[in-house]
């Protein structure tokens, strides 16, 4: 024994020697063609030479760990082409064409812990195999043989005292059981007899099949065209924990009573019975002698998809085992019935499939079934309404039974039933067509619901009792609308919110106010995918300050409308696939700020971005923004030419831009300014030339409309009989000569400005006020009247009411009182002068006397 040990460690070493001698250069110079990969922390190479047309094994090094020649043409194994390996510990030969093995194929490879020889050709050799074949491989642990026989055959796997796993073929023509030689694999703790891998075939099983492998802990028995299978089959496997009979269409639920009464002193954890019933069976109906074995089971999981299951029978449920955490029941077409109070019974259940419900998987190669199970149940039992005959399912009874109210609708319920521990559920594809309507569950620890898949065209709410929800999927529901309560403040903690492929462009535009998603405020991940979203409001996402990753990829946004600013843990932001052209500096300025606190990016990619002169700026963002620009390889820009090209590199770009629009730059501004110069200067001269009567314009509305009487111009009264225009400077001769001569000697009333204009109002407008309200107006001109601003602007405004207001009366009158020559005068005198007769006052008395008069038969 020692000197067994002292050759084996001299082994190792060579081997070690080898390697440090070999690994250091090519270690895959043996055959060039194939893969090799050093191990870390080691100097063992994984060595794969698959899908390189081998047809012979090589010699392969020593220090080889793992060896994979599979999907190649190898026929034969040579007698001792692995006596060098002892470290080898995998070795894959499947998909060749073996189909030989002797005594000295697999020799040397004592270490050997996985072999797989699946989908080779065995059978065409000698398959009886001998149980020295396999003598060599004294610890393995994993064997694949899936795929090699065609006939009933069970090699001699006796010498295999270390095995764990087995994957094989077992083909029965009648009653079938596993050999004796099974009885000294004492730790063979899993058993794949699979036909969706391999080629299986138990027609029926008895007590006696598996009764030399009751140390099997994993079998795997689906797909095995199972067509009875009787009670006390599987009651030998006391340590069972594992357990697929699945996609046996012929065992139906009358074999299923079988199993799970085998199961109930077994220590079964994972129990798959889905597809025992064929997609065209008749829908059926679970009894509680169907699945009360199980009811002292520490079972966990189970799966019971595709069996056309319709209803339960009430209180049936009651009867699965405490500790039930996973339930899948995907793919039946369930009614609601009385069978949902019972769900309250499983109250450790954590997870529950119930997705696709009305699909069932096609299959154009059914089974054929030598045996027909009846139903036969007491049509009488008053307790058992689910024992009923199957045809009256298929007509309709069920639906008859909702029609007249006796089956309730799960809707209408108060409170609807959750299970205490429930964490997640699925009901995607359930042919869910309504309007959500408000809705109270139970009691529960929801985490994750989806249900996506379904037509929700309305979400109306509210939804109460979600408190623990974190994860809800609503994607491909065609959604229009969203209540603005149907997110109530339960949904407090929720932090994933799948809105995809729905119509929610109809909506959220409308949402000003952000009220649809204002008690959101744990989110963390909305994705608004493909909802046709023109735009949306800039408070729609007012509360969703913790957001980390928001997608609205796929819709019509012509820009960025809404604020981001506040999202300070926005780390991704996609908006690929949208009709963007440009992004508002106002926008962009929000962007730099998240990408200054943290990691942030933004995806652009397929968008109608532009590159001309108005996004030039945009442009220039993109080249000194540390926002990341995500898939930046694949955008694209339209030019100014309508020429798409490419923006991976957007610096050379903005150069190219850059250079193109300064070219115009200075055109434009240089016409732009002409432009706007020459409208300055033709504006400037139209109101200088009319200057005066825009001001008498402006005076006199402004006299008209702030008079409390309006009335025509025949029946208007002059207030003042004339209006004196006269320097300070001659006031005197104005107060004592003119005043007494005119108003008090023939009784003329005079408008005076030192007397008459009316406190408070501003200058202007009294003087347009007191013209207006004369029926003449007398201008003493002197040289001080020509220096005096307002005298001016008194004579103008009297000269456009002459020309526009009384049709060119004659209503002003020239008055000299000094004498003054021609060149004295300005334009505007001398053309009054030119076209109207004026009066001086004179020196003499007899011509005082004279002008007295002439002035007083004028003014009258």
């Amino acid at each position: 024994m020692r000197n067994k040990h002292i050759l084996h460690a001299i082994i190792c070493l060579n081997s070690l020697i080898t390697i440090y001698g070999n690994t250091q250069h090519h270690p895959c110079s043996f055959l060039p063609r194939c893969r090799c990969r050093l191990e870390q922390h080691t100097n063992f190479v994984e060595v794969d030479c698959s899908h390189i047309q081998l047809k012979v094994i090589p010699s392969v090094p020593s220090y080889v760990i793992k060896l994979i020649m599979k999907h190649n043409l190898i026929a034969v194994i040579p007698n001792g082409i692995f006596s060098n390996n002892t470290i080898l510990t995998e070795l894959d030969l499947s998909d060749n064409r073996i189909h030989t093995l002797t005594e000295m194929s697999f020799n040397g490879l004592q270490n050997l812990l996985k072999l797989s020889l699946q989908n080779n050709d065995l059978s065409k050799g000698n398959i009886s195999f001998g149980a020295n074949t396999f003598s060599h491989l004294k610890n393995l642990k994993y064997l694949n043989l899936k795929n090699n026989f065609v006939k009933h055959y069970q090699p001699d796997l006796s010498k295999l005292v270390s095995l764990e796993s087995l994957q094989i073929d077992f083909l029965s023509n009648g009653i079938s059981f596993m050999s004796e030689q099974y009885r000294k694999l004492k730790n063979l703790a899993m058993l794949d007899l699979s036909g969706l891998s391999g080629k299986c075939s138990l027609p029926i099983l008895k007590s006696e099949s598996f009764k030399f492998i009751s140390q099997v802990r994993h079998l795997d028995i689906s797909t095995c065209n199972i067509q009875q299978i009787y009670r006390g089959a599987l009651s030998v496997l006391k340590n069972l924990t594992y357990l697929d009979v699945s996609n046996n269409t012929c065992i139906k639920f009358e074999g299923l009573e079988n199993i799970t009464s085998d199961l109930q002193f077994s220590n079964i954890n994972i129990l798959k019975v889905s597809y025992l019933h064929k997609m065209s069976d008749l829908t059926t109906v679970l009894k509680t002698s169907h699945i009360k074995g199980l009811h002292n089971t520490s079972l966990q999981n189970v799966y019971v998809d595709g069996n056309r299951i319709q209803t339960i029978e009430k209180n049936a449920l009651t009867y699965l085992p405490k500790s039930l955490k996973f339930l899948s029941v995907r793919q039946n077409p369930f009614k609601f019935g009385y069978y949902l109070e019972d769900v309250l019974h499983l109250s450790n259940l954590e997870t529950a499939n119930i997705s696709d419900l009305y699909r069932h998987k096609t299959n154009f190669y059914p089974e054929k079934c030598f045996f027909e199970s009846i139903c036969t149940c007491n049509e009488d039992s008053v307790n058992e309404p689910s024992c009923m005959d199957q045809s009256r399912i298929s007509s309709g009874y069920v639906k008859d039974k909702i029609r007249k109210g006796d089956i309730p609708d799960i809707f209408s319920l108060i409170e609807i039933p959750i299970p205490t521990n429930l964490k997640h559920i699925n009901y995607s594809s359930g042919s869910l067509v309504m309007d959500l309507p408000k809705l109270m569950f139970s009691r529960n620890k929801l985490e994750t619901v989806d249900i996506s898949n379904n037509i929700l065209h309305s979400l109306i709410g509210p939804i109460f009792n979600v408190t623990s929800l974190k994860t809800l999927n609503v994607a491909n529901n065609f959604c229009s609308n969203i209540s603005n309560f149907f997110f109530s403040t339960d949904f407090k903690n929720l932090e994933r919110l799948n809105f995809q492929n729905n119509l929610l462009g109809y909506v959220l535009p409308d949402d000003i106010d952000g009220k649809i998603f204002h008690n959101l405020k744990s989110l963390t991940d909305l994705m608004l995918s493909k909802n046709r979203i023109p735009n949306l409001p800039r408070k729609i996402l007012k509360s969703q300050r913790n957001l980390q990753k928001l997608d609205l990829s796929d819709n019509i946004l012509t820009d960025i409308t809404f604020r981001v600013s506040h999202m300070m843990h926005l780390q991704e932001l996609d908006l690929s696939g949208n009709r963007i052209t440009i992004i508002s500096a106002p926008i962009t300025s929000q962007l730099n700020s998240l990408a200054r606190k943290h990691n942030f990016s933004v995806d652009l990619n397929d968008n109608l971005l532009e590159c001309n002169c108005i996004s030039i700026k945009f442009i220039e963002w993109m080249t000194t923004t540390n926002v990341r620009l995500k898939n930046i390889k694949k955008y694209k820009c339209m030019l100014w030419n309508r020429t798409i090209v490419t923006l991976h590199n957007p610096k050379e770009t903005y150069n190219l831009l850059k250079k193109h629009c300064t070219s115009y730059e200075q055109l434009e501004i240089a016409l732009v300014s002409g432009i706007l110069l020459f409208i300055a200067i033709i504006v400037g001269a139209v109101v200088y030339r009319f200057r005066w009567k825009l001001r008498y314009l402006y005076y006199i509305v402004k006299v008209k409309y702030s008079s409390l009487h309006s009335e025509t111009e025949e029946e208007y009264s002059y207030m003042y009989g004339a209006f004196v225009s006269y320097a300070d400077e001659d006031r005197i001769f104005v107060h004592k000569t003119l005043l007494q001569k005119l108003e008090v000697e023939n009784g003329i009333q005079l408008c005076l400005h030192m007397r008459n204009f009316l406190p408070g109002n501003d200058i202007a407008t009294n003087i347009a006020s007191a013209i207006h309200n004369s029926r003449k107006t007398l201008v003493i001109m002197s040289h001080n009247f020509l220096k005096s601003y307002w005298c001016m602007f008194e004579y103008n405004m009297a000269r456009m009411e002459n020309v526009y207001e009384r049709r060119d009366e004659n209503v002003v009158f020239l008055m000299f009182y000094e004498q003054m020559s021609p060149r004295d005068l300005p334009l505007n005198v001398l053309e009054m002068i030119q076209s109207k007769s004026y009066i001086e006052y004179p020196n003499d008395e007899y011509g005082d006397t004279v002008f007295w008069d002439q002035l007083v038969n004028a003014l009258k």
